[in-house]
């Protein structure tokens, strides 16, 4: 991603730089912890990007200058597998970092790229490198989300990447769900499922397809906007699927 602004952080008049004591998200950024007047030198070398969905964060194999923490919107983490196609490895959501390993190497490990409309806080390396110096509260901060975050892609592999290709796409809602709350849940491209889910875009379709004609599932251009509860159960699911018959919104919310 280009270093240059294309968004205001809390007032217009603070274009392309970021205050985070004066952060008025819901989700603190790591560097709210600090004290603004301390380290006023090093934060006001921060700056604060809002991309488009499909906007490239970073690319594997770049040099690994900076490191960006989520305000607001969704990032896919991802990489190609031996056989040249894309797997989506994790998600990241507001409060989440991505590109630590900054801190430790010359060059990113993954490719970044916005899921939906974000706002992301870019922070030079060397920045956070001297900030943790001078603050172990920061270090461990950044730790504790790091450990977080795997959490979360250790879940996403268990809880979803198994099964069936129509209980993977069931299962990746449900995790979705959860994963965006209490905020909407982002819309996923089928060829985003696919990568997610090693399944092919065309079934990740069709589920979609049951599932909005059944009256439980609505998507916009951005969203994906359904109640969890009312997802049919995963057995019941496939059968339906397997045996060409249509969901229907009552017989998905008896069960």
């Amino acid at each position: 991603m280009k270093p240059s602004a294309v968004g205001s952080c809390v007032q217009r008049f603070w274009m392309g730089r970021t205050d985070c004591h004066a952060c008025e998200l819901t989700v603190p950024m790591p560097f709210a912890i600090l004290d603004p007047g301390r380290h006023r030198a090093e934060l006001s070398q921060l700056g604060n990007h809002l991309l488009p969905a499909g906007t490239p964060v970073a690319l594997g194999g770049e040099p690994a200058d900076a490191v960006f923490a989520i305000r607001s919107g969704f990032l896919k983490v991802w990489q190609y597998d031996d056989c040249g196609l894309c797997r989506i490895v994790r998600l990241l959501r507001p409060g989440d970092i991505f590109g630590l390993e900054a801190l430790f190497q010359a060059t990113y490990a993954h490719n970044a790229t916005t899921l939906s409309r974000a706002r992301l806080c870019r922070i030079p390396a060397d920045v956070l490198g001297q900030l943790e110096q001078q603050d172990p509260r920061l270090q461990y901060e950044v730790q504790r989300r790091w450990h977080q975050q795997l959490q979360q892609s250790d879940e996403f592999m268990l809880s979803v990447a198994s099964g069936s290709s129509r209980e993977r796409v069931l299962k990746l809602l449900r995790y979705l769900a959860k994963f965006a709350a209490p905020r909407a849940c982002p819309r996923v491209r089928r060829l985003d499922m696919a990568a997610m889910l090693q399944i092919s875009s065309e079934t990740a379709a069709r589920v979609i397809a049951d599932l909005k004609k059944a009256g439980v599932l609505e998507e916009t251009a951005t969203e994906l906007r359904f109640d969890p509860r009312a997802l049919p159960p995963l057995q019941h699911a496939v059968e339906k699927i397997v045996n060409g018959v249509t969901f229907s919104g009552q017989d998905a919310l008896r069960h």
